[in-house]
């Protein structure tokens, strides 16, 4: 049996499962760090820019700005909730699929409820949650955040774009075809990061064994 066919062997992928869900309670704190970094800063620009506003502005963006109060408390809530599971060893397959989905609805709502993708920045958190799927080390995760992000960017679009089909967009073409691209590109990378991660460790164990046999002759 060659060394690629032994690195392919269901006792091979058996031990990588075993390895990477061994990472997977690691790389899940890191996951809520990241989370609860990202929304303190977002949520203390927001209020900051709230706060910096009139009287008569602060009356207009009173609305999202209870929007964003929720979403945040609500980012901060599951962050704890997947904090207790991970520290009583307790993480099911599809948590991180579940958490994923909410980080993407959290994301849509706020810019929905902005004005759209034309009237915030806010959009550039799609790629913050593709980015941190790249930490689960699984490939399926990271597409459903690709394809969800694209997904929830439409449904921004079509918050804020009577219709979609019609010759005046809200959202010009051009700007949806950038954004999605873009955010199936980051995807692309991310995954691609992901399926390097077991050839890396494999040639590292074997350069390892080589060493060792080397210095025991």
């Amino acid at each position: 049996m060659n060394q690629d066919s032994q690195h392919n062997s269901p006792e091979a992928d058996r031990h990588w499962f075993i390895v990477r869900r061994w990472q997977t309670y690691a790389s899940e704190l890191r996951v809520l760090l990241l989370r609860v970094i990202a929304v303190v800063v977002l949520y203390g620009c927001q209020v900051a820019h709230f706060l910096s506003l009139s009287e008569e502005g602060q009356a207009a963006n009173l609305s999202f700005q209870r929007v964003a109060t929720g979403t945040a408390v609500l980012l901060i809530v599951v962050s704890l909730l997947v904090l207790l599971l991970v520290l009583k060893r307790i993480l099911p397959v599809w948590l991180p699929f579940l958490t994923t989905i909410v980080d993407l609805l959290a994301v849509a709502l706020l810019v929905g409820n902005a004005g759209g993708p034309m009237a915030t920045s806010l959009t550039g958190a799609f790629y913050l949650v593709i980015a941190m799927t790249g930490l689960r080390f699984d490939l399926r995760l990271v597409w459903l955040a690709t394809l969800g992000a694209m997904a929830a960017y439409m449904g921004t679009v079509g918050m804020v774009d009577d219709a979609w089909f019609d010759a005046d967009h809200a959202v010009p073409l051009v700007q949806q075809g950038v954004s999605l691209a873009c955010l199936g590109g980051t995807g692309i990378v991310v995954g691609q990061i992901v399926r390097l991660a077991r050839p890396l460790a494999q040639q590292y164990h074997d350069r390892l064994a080589h060493t060792e046999a080397k210095e025991t002759k």
